[in-house]
């Protein structure tokens, strides 16, 4: 136990100067990565990881929950094999489609929540083969463009 508190505070120690919001996205992260990582866990394969793109992955992100760092809470909102797409909970505005924003992680970049954007969305997956079909998807739709009868974003199904 003695080891424990001592492995604690040197991790602790790293924690210092940060928001509570950017230490528990960086303890998020950690946690996804621990997900993917082998058993006992390797430096050199933790590594492999990060540099990685999780091509071999089924999950993008198997937690499903995440803080912004303005202290706001997304929400999970549909999936498929390559892109979780989060919901920001908003606490003052009222919950109206256009104060809507949209978040997302990808199997290209699983640790990172991004603001779901043409740009960043186009970023995110440039030079891999959802390239070409998220390029055919944004010359057609809104990225946040919703399916009228299911009120699902049409960009899961890119």
């Amino acid at each position: 136990m003695k080891d424990q508190k001592k492995l604690l505070f040197k991790i602790a120690k790293k924690f210092d100067g940060l928001s509570k919001i950017e230490a528990y996205d960086l303890t998020h992260k950690l946690e996804t990565l621990l997900f993917y990582a082998s058993n006992p866990i390797d430096i050199e394969d933790l590594i492999q990881i990060i540099a990685s793109d999780f091509n071999s992955t089924d999950e993008v992100d198997p937690f499903h929950f995440t803080i912004l760092p303005n202290g706001n809470f997304c929400e999970f909102n549909g999936s498929n094999d390559w892109l979780h797409i989060y919901k920001e909970n908003k606490r003052i505005l009222p919950n109206w489609t256009i104060f809507n924003t949209y978040y997302f992680k990808t199997k290209y970049a699983p640790l990172e929540l991004i603001k779901l954007t043409k740009k960043n969305l186009l970023e995110n997956v440039q030079d891999t083969e959802k390239e070409k079909e998220v390029i055919r998807f944004l010359k057609k739709n809104r990225v946040a463009k919703k399916d009228m009868v299911t009120n699902k974003l049409l960009l899961l199904d890119a």
